[in-house]
Order: structure tokens, then C-alpha cells, then sequence
């Protein structure tokens, strides 16, 4: 490729479903992701047994199970931060609680603190869950980075007459100067971000979360839906399989190995 691809924005969010956290480096772990990355999510519809189980062995997750934007928007005004061993929760900004022991039931701390907050959630048998080794990505059985293009983000919103912010697909990797959806022919290929070496793992098929601009718990519109009316089909960026350890920073190269 001609032009040089830039690394725009670096991202890894605490926990599943909650606002993500800007970072200038961010620590690749082979077979795992970004660490830190959703290393905590909330499950619902399970007995206190079951949550235990979908916490602590990855077969028996399910996407339906978790506490997610899909099914849960108010989700999108929460923010985490996790620094120094200690988790704060904040919602729309303010401080709601903070703890710094990860045992199943210190967890259930946070469980409530939200439950007291939403009152439509107040009687819904809910747990948080945390597992530093097995995270909890939407690809329930293989650990991944996403990446999304900037130059598609554009190309869709020249073509659908929308202002569309990148944050809504909640990518961790953000580039820019690759052609539009040239990305999403990348299946199988490696590549090379920072010290860090990628399989193109899948390009990722989008979903009822997109529908909710960021932060904001009211749909605008149904982006899977325009995607397809625009271009077939509802993919926009590409899950990466990390296959060694490294770092990423804003001004790391990215390259292609094949």
C-alpha cells in the first residue's frame, strides 16, 4: 500500500458493555487481547450457581446471557475506571462506588450499587462477573481485538447522509489511510501493529448496539439495517486474533506479513 496507515485511537474498556477508556499504549497478550480489556461483565437470568459457572468456564458463555447495550441501553451512561487494583464506577460521570476486591461476592457490590440506580433493573436477578485470563468478548470462544476504518466510516456517511461517531462500534484500534472496506478483505492475513502480530481473524457483523449513538440510551437510527441497504451486508471492521504479546501506541507502523 502506497499511502502509510495511522493508528487514530487506542481503546480498551474495563468492562463489558460500559464506555471505553481512551489510551495512548495499550499491552497486547497473545491468545488474549488488550489487557485489561473487558476483564468484568454482568450476567443475567442466572441463579447465583450459574453465574459462577458462565464466569469461570468459557463454554458455557452465550451472548444472550450478559447485561449488554442490546438489551440493556442505560448501559451507555456508565463509565469504569481501573487503575492501581481498584474499580470505580461512575454514571454520567459521577462517582457511584469503588472497590478493589474481585472475589464473587466483593462483586456483587457493584451489582447492587446499579440495581439502585435503574429502577427497571432493581428486581432483575443480576451478577457481575470478573475473569482476568478468559475475558468477555462477543466472540464467545476466541479472544480478539476489533479495528475499525475510518475511510469506511466516511464512505458510509457521504453515502447514507448520516454523521455517524466512531465511537459507536466500540473498536479498540481506530485507523486511518486504508481505502474504504478494503479491511474487510483482510480474512486469514497478518499483520503487524506496533510489536504486535495479528491474524485477521473475521470481519465483524453489527448489531442491535449500534443502533445507539454513544453514551446515549435512545436509538437514532437502525445502522445494521442502512449498512445493508447500502452495501449488502452488515459488517464494518475486522476482529484481530493476537497471536504474540506487544504494545501498540498512537504512532506505532502498521504492516502487512502476506
Amino acid at each position: 500500500m502506497s499511502n502509510k496507515i495511522e493508528i487514530k485511537k487506542l481503546y480498551y474498556s474495563p468492562i463489558k458493555s460500559f464506555n471505553f477508556i481512551e489510551a495512548k499504549e495499550v499491552s497486547i497478550i497473545k491468545d488474549r487481547g488488550i489487557e485489561n480489556d473487558r476483564i468484568f461483565s454482568f450476567v443475567r437470568n442466572k441463579t447465583k450457581e450459574e453465574a459462577i459457572k458462565f464466569q469461570n468456564k468459557q463454554y458455557l458463555r452465550n451472548n444472550q446471557s450478559y447485561l449488554s447495550i442490546k438489551n440493556t441501553p442505560i448501559l451507555n451512561k456508565y463509565q469504569a475506571n481501573f487503575k492501581d487494583n481498584c474499580l470505580t464506577i461512575f454514571k454520567n460521570n459521577k462517582e457511584i462506588i469503588s472497590i478493589s476486591k474481585f472475589d464473587f461476592d466483593s462483586l456483587q457490590k457493584i451489582a447492587f450499587a446499579i440495581k439502585e440506580q435503574e429502577a427497571d433493573l432493581k428486581d432483575k436477578e443480576i451478577f457481575m462477573l470478573y475473569n482476568q485470563t478468559v475475558p468477555f468478548y462477543d466472540m464467545i470462544n476466541d479472544h480478539v481485538v476489533s479495528l475499525i476504518n475510518l475511510e469506511s466510516l466516511r464512505d458510509f456517511e457521504t453515502r447514507s447522509g448520516l454523521a455517524v461517531e466512531h465511537e459507536r462500534f466500540r473498536a479498540n484500534i481506530i485507523i486511518d489511510g486504508f481505502p474504504a472496506f478494503k479491511e474487510l478483505e483482510l480474512a486469514k492475513k497478518q499483520v503487524k501493529i506496533g510489536d504486535a502480530t495479528f491474524e485477521v481473524f473475521c470481519n465483524t457483523p453489527r448489531c442491535k448496539a449500534t443502533t445507539y449513538p454513544y453514551k446515549s440510551d435512545i436509538s437514532d437510527f437502525n445502522l445494521p439495517q442502512k449498512l445493508n441497504e447500502i452495501y449488502n451486508h452488515i459488517d464494518f471492521g475486522v476482529y484481530l486474533k493476537p497471536i504474540s504479546n506487544g504494545t501498540i501506541k498512537l504512532d506505532s507502523e502498521f504492516t502487512f506479513l502476506n
